[in-house]
C-alpha cells in the first residue's frame, strides 16, 4: 500500500524546493503545476475549452495556452478564475488520481498548491503545508518572479490564508529561513514519511 502525501501551502513558501529535496531522497513526486502545463500545451486536453471561453488571445503561436496572458486575466478577476478552474480542476484531479493508482514505491507525493481551495484533502493520507510569513512571500515574489508589489499582493490574496492551510494540515514546515534550513526539514519529514509508510504496509499485510 502506497502512502499518499499531498504537499501544499502558500505561494512562494518553498513547495517546489521542498518537494525536490524529497524527490532526491527517493519519494516519487508529481507536481500539479506540471500536470496543468501538459493540459495547456498544444494538443492538451484543456486547450479547446479555454480557447472557447476566452478566444485566441489566450493562445500562443503554437496553439497552446499563453500562460502569461491567461494569468493576467485569472489574477485580476475572481469570476474568470472560477471559469478557468472549472475547466482545469477536474482534468488535473483525474490525472493525479491515475498517477497515484499506478504501481510505485512506499511514498507518492503530489504538490497541490490549491489542495484545500478545491476540496481534495480527503484524497490523501498525509498533508504537509509549507508556510512563510506574508512579508517573506511578497519579497520572494518580487525578487524571484519580478512582480510589482501590487501584483505580488494579488497573488497572495487569491489563495486561502497560509495560517488556515497550516491548521488543516498534518505537518507544517515553516520556511522563512534559508535553503539549507529547508533541506534539513525535508530530511526530517522524509524519515517521518518512511516510518509512516512502514506502518501502513504492516497494517495492510
Amino acid at each position: 500500500m502506497t502512502l499518499r502525501v499531498a504537499i501544499t501551502g502558500g505561494i512562494a513558501c518553498g513547495k517546489s524546493l521542498f518537494s525536490r529535496h524529497l524527490a532526491r531522497l527517493g519519494v516519487e513526486l508529481l507536481d500539479a503545476d506540471d500536470v496543468v502545463h501538459r493540459l495547456e500545451m498544444p494538443g492538451g486536453a484543456a486547450v479547446p475549452a479555454l480557447a472557447a471561453l476566452f478566444g485566441k488571445e489566450v493562445l500562443d503561436a503554437k496553439g497552446g495556452v499563453d500562460r502569461q496572458a491567461l494569468g493576467a486575466k485569472v489574477f485580476a478577476d475572481a469570476a474568470v478564475r472560477a471559469q478557468v478552474n472549472a475547466v482545469l480542476h477536474p482534468l488535473v484531479r483525474a490525472a493525479i488520481r491515475a498517477w497515484v493508482a499506478q504501481p510505485g514505491g512506499a511514498v507518492k507525493a503530489a504538490v497541490i498548491p490549491l489542495l484545500f481551495e478545491v476540496g481534495w484533502a480527503d484524497d490523501w493520507d498525509v498533508i504537509i503545508c509549507l508556510a512563510s510569513s506574508e512579508a517573506v512571500q511578497l519579497e520572494r515574489l518580487m525578487r524571484v518572479r519580478g512582480l510589482s508589489e501590487e501584483q505580488a499582493r494579488q497573488r497572495v490574496a487569491a489563495q486561502m490564508p497560509v495560517a488556515e492551510k497550516a491548521a488543516r494540515s498534518h505537518l507544517v514546515v515553516y520556511n522563512d529561513a534559508d535553503a539549507e534550513a529547508l533541506a534539513r526539514e525535508a530530511r526530517k519529514v522524509y524519515r517521518f514519511l518512511m516510518e509512516t509508510a512502514d506502518e501502513y504496509r504492516s497494517r495492510d499485510a
